[in-house]
This record gives C-alpha cells, structure tokens and sequence, in this order.
C-alpha cells in the first residue's frame, strides 16, 4: 500500500483523495493541461528516489564495500527502481526495501511520501477525470459559489455560442449542460471537450427527461439568485413540452423559483399564449421569454445599424426633417420580422414611414401577412413587389426609388445569393453617385460564407446580421439591463393607476412584458433625438448632464408624439387593430385584449376624442407625456447615466 496500514495513513490517503476531487471539480480545466508535465516529473523523481534508495549502504555512506558485501549493479538497480516507480501510480510502495540508512533519513523519508502522495492524487485524478463524471458534477455544484446560474438543457450550436460569450463576459459563472453522453466514444469526447474549455458543470442525463428542479438536486442556495433556464433544441415542441412540464412541477415540488427565468427558442406565435396559461393555471410566478432565429437577427439589426443613424435629426426640437424609407428584399420569417422590427423602431415626428418590399413569391407571402397583420397595411405605406433578385424588375425598383432608399436589408434564404445581391445594390448605388449615407445590411447564417467575402476585401460598407454566434450572446437574448429598464417603467406606470404592488411584473402576459421593453428599447433613440447618449455609470468616464433640463417645452411635446408613433407601431406589428369609437358602444375600456383592438391605434390628434369617450384621467396624451418624464428615474434605476454626445 502507499502507506503503512495505520489510522494516520488512511486520513492522509483520505485528504489527498478529496482534495483530488477539489482540484477536479474546480480546476479541471488546468488539470488536462499539466496532467502530463507532472506525471513526468512524478516518475521521474520517484525514480531518482528509488535508485538512491537501493544503492548498497557502502555507496550511500561514501566508504568501501565491507569483505563479503556485493558491489552494486547499476543495470540491476535501475531496473528494479524502474519497476517500483512504476509501482507508485497504482497505489503501491517498497519502502520497506529502501536501505534502513535512507528510512531513518527525516529528508529521504518525506520525499518519498510526497512523491506517493504525488502519485496517488494524479492516478484519483485522472480517474476521476475519465470515469467520474457524476460524481465530479456533484462535487462542482456542492463548491460553487457564483452569484448567478445559467442551465442549458442540451448542448447543441445554439447552447455553445451562447455558453462562450456569457463565459468571455464573466469568469465566475456556474454554468450546467444537461446532456446525456452519447454511444459513440468520439462524440462523448467532443462533447466533453467542449464542457471542459468552457468550464461547465455536466449533468449527464437526457434532457428530455428533466421534468422538474427538483430532480435536478441542485443546492437550495442556487435559487435564492438569478437562476437562468435555456431551452434552446432545434425541436421546438420538445422545449415547449418541457417548459409546461418544469411550471407544472414547481408547485408540486414546491421549488423556491421566484428568481427563475425560463428562455424558450420556438418560432410558433402561440408559445407565449401556451406558457402564460400554464403559469397562471399553476400559480406560479416566473419570468419567461419565447424567441426565434428571425427575432434575435431582427434585434441584433435593429441594435448595431439603428434607425436613427440614417435620419436627420433635429436634437434643438427633439424631431426629424426626412423621411424613412426601408428597402427590403426577401419576405421569408427573416424579412417579415425585419419589417415588424423596423417598423417601430422607425418611427420619428416630422418624417413619414415607408417600405417597399421585394420577393420571388410575393403573391402568397403578402396575402398572409395581410391577413396576420391588417392593421400594419391600414396604416403605414408598404409596398409589396413580385421580383426576383437581380432581376430587371428588382433594379428598376431601386433606381425609381433611389433618391428616397436609406436603409436596404437582404434577406434571402441563400447566403451566396445574399452577399452578390448585396453587392450589386451597392455598384448601383455607386454608379448614381447617391452620396448620402444608406445602410445595407445582409443577413448570413453561416460564418464561412462571410469569411470568404472579407478576405477578399469584396464588402466594404456592407453590414451583417444574423449568425448564430453574434445572435446567441447575452446581450441580446438576455439583456437583464433592458428588463430593469422595463420592469422599472411598469411599476412606473402602474402607480398612476395605484395598481398593488407596484412591481407585478411575473403577473403580466407576455405581450405586455413585450411591450415594456420595446418601449425600453426605444430609450436610447429618444436621448439620440436631444443629443444625448446614455452608458453604464461609473464605465464611460462622460460627464452626467441633468436629463430633466432637456425634456420641456417643444422637445418634451416631440417626444411624447414620437412615443405615441413607437406605442402604434409596436401593437400594429403584433396583430392589433384600431377600435373605431363607434364599436365602442357599452366598453368600459379603451382596450380590447381579447380580439386585439384598442382604441388608442389612432393619431395623435384624435387622442383627445377617445379621452373623452372613455373619460380617462389622465388623459391618454398625458400618459404619453409621462412615458417620457420617467426616463430619468427608469435609467436611474437601472445604473446608466446620460451625457452629452460630441
């Protein structure tokens, strides 16, 4: 054995076995990098150790061989300190053989059970490493002490590149992968592989099966923090199904879940519908966001090439002086969402909103979107074409409408035909010397492509949108800054109405979230529109200026009508129509949730006439006007400052 069979020996074997599953759990990483280096050296000593510890005593003393004693045999004292070395990473020693001169040397003796010690700890850890992956998972939850925790059910593309950047943005993270390891040996190890160099905690188990926290045997201290729940399979009935089932299980279990956020990937608009009612039949209070790829390529869009950037701005009125017009080619689930997304991200006082909008199939698309969106077509002016891209059709349009085009996204369904789309619309745009800035931006999917065009220097001034790795990234799917933003605006609004408690945000459908936090999103446009910025306090080294100062008079009034556009547009863009007051006859309210119609989708003129009608206090044009007077105490809350731009 390692150590003489005694009560000291075996707590000393004990201690250097947990603290091979310490190294395990929380160094693991660091461990596959210098596991061999110190095996090495491991050995290496050992058997230094060894052929010292069998040299004849003579040799150790310095003196002459005593008449009869035998001389040493190197190539037989080597071989035999080989094989003890060999010895010592199976848990085995020949201490007894050393000579009794070294044994009763105090320096000799501790480096050789340092050197078995050393031995032990590598051969539990590598063990621990390749066999123990259960209890290593154990181990890492039992020590984590992270301020957040961040659990994906799957490790898929989407889950990886989502997994790496909340990594880059903080190391001191717990984040879990339930997945169950596959048959094949060469997956098991990519898929290992990829937990390891991101420093996650692998629950080995199917994560189909997970239907509730519970069975998960997390530490009670993991819910009293942010405990963020991703549900991101290509197949989207098998993240619906098992989100219902962990809502379903939280009462039963009675699982402290107040601090959970389940992120469901699902493109079907019924989702949200679909959980709202379970979590509301179940009593059950969460936070809770359905997305799809269109969604966050649309926001990632919207967030790196805004709106306001191509508009010209009048920050002395807090208004525009040009109009807005969108060129979009493609009407797939990419291009609609674009428009959608666009459509109040674009809306200004004093310029018009229009789009016009190509595709190969516009004849069925447009009739669906229509029908999906009818209070969109009432409204706004949207021209849907019929043409191909690179057609004569397609570049006719463009030149009849080249003097009024500043924003231009291609969305089609091929990245190849994308990017040459792309470049042909900037040649055109180059050869009618339209010297105004206009945004091009394309949507790729595939990194690859995109990296054939730009070491080919082929896109200059052409932007992209859309792959998964800039998609999948905290900033846009989980954004807690915005939801602080939106939740503060909500309780905001509801103490006008002295609604109890203030702060129902886990109360709210998923519309009305939704549409706090376009209102959120709209924020920083705003402050562009004063000439004013807004940034993290204590990380931009700007000087705060007093938001307060800028919003009266004329730019205040500006501001509450650009507002009223934005509110417009985002319900119009969800499904919702106007209610003409003469439906209104016996309505208590101005608002119909049930057959999306309100009446207040009207311009802001008209605002007064349903005031009166509903006779609301304050007036629905004032509650436009406090929107905008809470920016201040909504940054404030949410840790930003705002300056003065350059």
């Amino acid at each position: 054995m390692l150590f003489p069979i005694t009560m000291t020996s075996v707590l000393l074997s004990l201690g250097i076995i947990i603290l091979s599953c310490l190294v395990v759990a929380r160094y693991r990483d660091i461990y596959e990098r210098i596991k061999i280096p110190l095996a090495i050296v491991t050995f290496f000593s050992g058997l230094v150790l060894y052929i010292i510890g069998y040299l004849p005593d003579h040799v150790i003393q310095g003196t002459s061989p005593l008449q009869g004693e035998v001389s040493a045999d190197a190539a037989a004292i080597a071989l035999r300190a080989l094989f003890s070395t060999c010895r010592i990473f199976i848990l085995e020693n020949d201490f007894g053989e050393i000579s009794e001169i070294l044994r009763s040397n105090a320096i000799y003796a501790i480096s050789f059970h340092l050197v078995h010690a050393m031995g032990l700890m590598i051969t539990v850890l590598t063990l621990l490493s390749l066999f123990g992956l259960h209890i290593i998972s154990r181990i890492q939850l039992l020590f984590s002490r992270s301020s957040e925790t961040y659990v994906f059910c799957g490790l898929n593309e989407y889950a990886y590149h989502l997994i790496r950047n909340l990594r880059e943005n903080g190391t001191n993270r717990c984040i879990i992968v339930i997945e169950g390891l596959k048959q094949s040996s060469e997956e098991e190890e990519v898929l290992v592989k990829k937990i390891r160099e991101n420093q996650c905690i692998l629950i080995d188990r199917n994560f189909r099966e997970v239907e509730s926290l519970k069975r998960l045997k997390f530490p009670a201290r993991f819910y009293q923090k942010p405990l963020h729940f991703f549900l991101l399979s290509d197949q989207e009935n098998i993240n619906i199904q098992a989100a219902i089932r962990l809502i379903q299980n939280i009462k039963k279990d009675r699982t402290p879940a107040e601090n959970l956020t389940i992120y469901i990937h699902s493109s079907s608009e019924n989702t949200g519908q679909i959980i709202d009612r379970t979590r509301k039949e179940n009593r059950v209070k969460i936070d809770f966001r359905v997305f799809s790829i269109p969604d966050l390529a649309a926001r990632q869009l919207i967030n790196t090439c805004p709106v306001y950037e191509t508009m010209e701005l009048d920050t002395r009125e807090a208004r525009v002086h040009s109009d807005f017009t969108l060129f979009l080619a493609g009407f797939g689930r990419m291009g609609v969402e674009v428009l959608r997304k666009i459509l109040y991200s674009g809306q200004f006082y004093g310029g018009q909103f229009r789009a016009i909008v190509t595709d190969s199939s516009m004849n069925r698309r447009e009739g669906t979107f229509n029908n999906r969106y009818s209070g969109i077509k009432s409204n706004y002016s949207i021209q849907f074409v019929q043409a191909d891209p690179g057609s004569s059709e397609f570049f006719d349009l463009i030149l009849q409408n080249i003097n009024e085009i500043n924003y231009i996204a291609v969305c089609l369904d091929d990245d190849r035909q994308s990017m040459e789309t792309a470049l042909e619309i900037q040649r055109l745009l180059r050869r009618n010397s339209v010297r105004r800035p206009v945004v091009i931006a394309v949507q790729i999917s595939e990194a690859e492509k995109l990296f054939y065009y730009q070491e080919n220097d082929l896109p200059p001034g052409i932007r992209f949108f859309g792959r998964i790795s800039d998609i999948f990234t905290e900033s846009i799917i989980i954004n807690e800054s915005m939801d602080k933003m939106a939740r503060t605006m909500n309780a905001l609004f509801n103490r006008i109405y002295h609604v109890e408690p203030a702060d129902n945000w886990f109360e709210l459908d998923e519309f009305t979230r939704e549409s706090n936090r376009s209102a959120a999103m709209n924020i920083r446009t705003k402050l562009r529109l004063l000439g004013l910025d807004m940034a993290e306090a204590g990380k931009s080294g700007k000087q705060p200026v007093r938001l307060e100062e800028y919003l009266q008079g004329i730019r205040l009034e500006n501001l509450a009508r650009q507002e009223h556009l934005r509110w417009n547009a985002f319900f119009f863009a969800s499904g919702w129509t106007t209610w003409e007051l003469s439906d209104t006859a016996g309505a208590a309210k101005a608002k119909d949730p049930a057959n999306k119609r309100h009446a207040c989708l009207v311009p802001w003129e008209r605002l007064a006439e349903v005031t009166r009608r509903f006779n609301q206090e304050p007036s629905f044009e004032e509650l436009d006007f406090m929107q905008v007077r809470n920016i201040p105490l909504i940054l404030e809350a949410s840790g930003y400052i705002v300056y003065k731009m350059d």
